[in-house]
This record gives structure tokens, C-alpha cells and sequence, in this order.
């Protein structure tokens, strides 16, 4: 009996062989699929060079220059970082690791929000070069729908961004960033992209750099 099913074979047309191909063909598309977005999310997790284990641990932030883009911060310069635990975190609206990352932030701000020794640098960024002064109305919008309340920064002609890429040796600069920064104004741990569970880790290094720094010397 034969059958004239348009999705169905006719036989001996595609040899299993031919068939075992073609699956390993798509297998090795999803691969190569899977390996992109965690370059895309986490660029450097499989060298280990995240957080506390970064290679800039140590490097000294020496430039910042930001000012502010929503909200009501005020300027704010390298010795804006002294005395104080800083959390830097550059991003966009446009980066979807940002997005991801961006809720847990949010969450860790409101925690440590009322301690005077903490502080967070949000810099929102077209991801490019310019002063970045258009892009005001879109993080605003984006800080509605994260119901976030704290104030934004931008940084003019990347002079911090580039500061920092150029202090913790980074290979190129990706989008999210996020930094502490201790009270002598030395990274004390780096982030490029996200991955899930930096926010515990990055919750755990604040609450130990604040009881430090309170701690009687």
C-alpha cells in the first residue's frame, strides 16, 4: 500500500545516514546558538574572571566624572568614591543582559539604600561615544517599568567608561558592567555581563565591605 502524504518519505529517499546528518547538522546550530548568548550574558565566565576572582580586583579607580540624568543626584567625581562603598553599574535599555540583571539591582539598592557608607552609580548608555543627552526620556521609561526610584547618571564622551576599561585591563567593554568599589576607591570586584547568581554574590561582598568599613579600627 503506498501513500501520496506530501510530509511523508518515499522510500529509501533520504537513507537513515543522510537523516543522521542533517540532526547532527542542527545539533551543532543549537551549539553554536547557546555558545553566542552566553558570550553575549557572560563573557568572561568560562575564564573564572568574575566578581571577587577578576584580575582588576586591587586596580585603582582614579577618574569619574557622571552627571546626572534622571532623578536628582548631583555630579559626581573620583572623590565622590572615598569613605564610601560604591556600586557602578553601567547599562542600557537596549541590552537585554541589562534588563535581566537590572530587577536584582533594584532589589539590592533598596536593601543598603539607607546605609550612609553605601552609595550606587547608575550610568545609562546609548553604547557608544557621544554625551549620551538624548537618552534621557527612554531610561526614564525603562525606570518606570523596573519601578526603580533612585537617580541615573550619564557618563559625557565615555571619560569613565573609558577610565575604567583602561584600569582593569578589560578587553574591549561590554554591557552590563558592574563594579564595587571600596573606600579607598579600589575595585574590590568586577562584573562584565550577567550571569544568574551574581546578584547573591555581589549582595554577600557589599554587606562585607560595609561591616568593615564600620568596623573599629
Amino acid at each position: 500500500m503506498t501513500t501520496d502524504s506530501k510530509w511523508s518519505d518515499p522510500p529509501d529517499s533520504q537513507p537513515p545516514r543522510q537523516r543522521s546528518g542533517i540532526w547532527l547538522w542542527v545539533a551543532l546550530a543549537l551549539a553554536v546558538a547557546v555558545a553566542v548568548v552566553v558570550r553575549l550574558v557572560v563573557p568572561t565566565a568560562v575564564r573564572g574572571e568574575r566578581g571577587s576572582r577578576h584580575p582588576a580586583v586591587g586596580a585603582k579607580v582614579t577618574t569619574l566624572s557622571v552627571v546626572p540624568l534622571t532623578g536628582d543626584g548631583p555630579p559626581l567625581a573620583a572623590d565622590s568614591l572615598a569613605g564610601k562603598v560604591t556600586l557602578l553599574n553601567f547599562w542600557g535599555t537596549w541590552c537585554p543582559p541589562c534588563a535581566v540583571e537590572f530587577p536584582h539591582l533594584v532589589e539590592i539598592e533598596r536593601h543598603f539604600r539607607g546605609r550612609p557608607e553605601f552609595q550606587f552609580v547608575s550610568i545609562s548608555s546609548s553604547g557608544g561615544r557621544g554625551d549620551d543627552a538624548n537618552i534621557g526620556p527612554s531610561t526614564a521609561q525603562f525606570l518606570v517599568q523596573m519601578q526603580a526610584d533612585f537617580p541615573t547618571y550619564r557618563d559625557p564622551q565615555a571619560v569613565t567608561r573609558d577610565h575604567l576599561e583602561q584600569a582593569a585591563q578589560l578587553r574591549g567593554f561590554a554591557f552590563p558592567t558592574t563594579v564595587v568599589i571600596g573606600p579607598d576607591a579600589t575595585i574590590r570586584a568586577l562584573w562584565t555581563g550577567y550571569a544568574p547568581g551574581d546578584e547573591r554574590e555581589l549582595e554577600k561582598l557589599l554587606e562585607s565591605e560595609l561591616k568593615l568599613l564600620k568596623a573599629p579600627s
